[in-house]
């Protein structure tokens, strides 16, 4: 490519990049909203797509495609994707695609590759040079199909033995963004927008340290940390599910403050680029009537088996005794009769994370998942409450 042809090309994708930097004083922060393809079911007692409170997000992860090991994606439901992602209908019953419904309000909204339970293919795909490729030209082909403003990659985790991980991940996780960095910059200047890339990064340094954060931040639009299930039943004894600081008998680097200076101080990584997670749900300890006291796992007779979300425990929560942590500022929940402990976060405690991200000059809060927090009367109290903290 010519110097003329490489500068003009350099200018344009300086003007599309305008949409990835740093909000001012007078924007909101980012409230990303994971979103599970599969809540558009009348089973999965979730939120559709036009009852989804966009006026409180700025960017919606929709949750998930799965990459396979040829470097190509699917969906998990290919049918219910067309359904929940397109318009749908005929005449006046015609519904539009969650896109549609979210560009309306001025939201964007990201495809999320990958997740917890489908990761297990992007060792493959990042090992080899064209596979990443295929991975790159089919995330581009979801886009122009469905109007995805950018892909959000959730590999859990590099390095990950039980996912098929080995420690040559930890190189190729950056080339996989760089091949897509590419590829969306190029898609970027046809569609005369600019595409985010972002990633869900683990909040502990153990999971970090094989992402290679020092080559991978510079190609990501911004990182989304999970601080949460920073404790749960698989832990010895109960903590707090995202405590905010360490308490008495916790763990500094096992916080949210942990991994923000994890990847700021640490790793470098601009505040600005970084996104902090809070959960929409809970974890629960059966025979554990204290905080630190031993138990005998979730409580999966009074909580659905697929755990706790706020609505579960909001609806539980009179049987309950409520306790708030003044260190980990975080409350739980206590029942001598159940002897269980719920660990969860309430309308104070996300506010706290919010004003901590405003105070700390972080990008904003990512949320699993936005459906969680949905009342029988309509109301979303947690994203009502981060709401009140970043609205301009």
């Amino acid at each position: 490519m010519s110097r003329v042809r490489m500068s003009a090309f350099a200018a344009t994708l300086a003007l599309l990049a305008i949409g990835a930097l740093p909000l001012s004083a007078q924007q909101r922060r980012d409230v990303v909203g994971y979103y599970p393809s599969w809540k558009w079911r009348p089973e999965s007692h979730g939120v559709r797509p036009e009852e989804i409170p966009f006026e409180r997000l700025t960017v919606i992860n929709y949750a998930f495609f799965v990459p396979l090991p040829d470097g190509s994606i699917t969906g998990k439901d290919t049918a219910g994707d067309t359904r929940m992602l397109l318009a749908h209908g005929d005449g006046a019953a015609r519904s539009p695609g969650l896109t549609a419904l979210a560009h309306a309000h001025g939201v964007h909204v990201l495809l999320s590759v990958g997740g917890w339970d489908d990761s297990g293919a992007f060792p493959a795909v990042a090992s080899d040079p064209a596979r990443r490729a295929r991975f790159a030209r089919s995330c581009a082909s979801a886009i122009r199909r469905y109007g995805f403003d950018g892909i959000d990659i959730d590999w859990e985790f590099p390095g990950l033995e039980e996912h098929g991980g080995s420690p040559a991940d930890s190189a190729r996780f950056p080339l996989l963004l760089r091949t897509l960095r590419d590829t969306l910059d190029r898609l970027g200047i046809a569609l005369r927008r600019h595409l985010v890339l972002s990633a869900a990064l683990p909040a502990i340094d153990a999971r970090a340290r094989m992402m290679s954060i020092g080559r991978s931040a510079p190609l990501l639009d911004c990182l989304n940390i999970m601080t949460y299930d920073l404790y749960g039943s698989w832990d010895p004894r109960a903590y707090h599910n995202a405590p905010l600081y360490a308490g008495p008998g916790g763990d500094s680097a096992r916080t949210v403050d942990g991994a923000f200076r994890l990847y700021r101080d640490r790793y470098g990584v601009p505040a600005r680029k970084i996104n902090l997670g809070v959960p929409f749900y809970g974890h629960t300890f059966v025979d554990c009537p204290e905080l630190l006291g031993t138990h005998a796992g979730a409580d999966t007779t009074l909580f659905p088996a697929t755990g706790a979300t706020y609505a579960d425990i909001a609806a539980h929560a009179a049987e309950f005794t409520r306790h708030r942590d003044p260190y980990a500022m975080v409350p739980y929940l206590t029942s001598p009769v159940r002897r269980t402990l719920v660990s969860y976060d309430d309308a104070q405690s996300v506010r706290l994370k919010a004003e901590y991200v405003a105070a700390h000059g972080a990008r904003g809060l990512i949320v699993w998942e936005i459906t969680q927090d949905a009342l029988p009367d309509g109301s979303h109290p947690l994203l009502e409450s981060i709401e009140r903290v970043f609205q301009p």
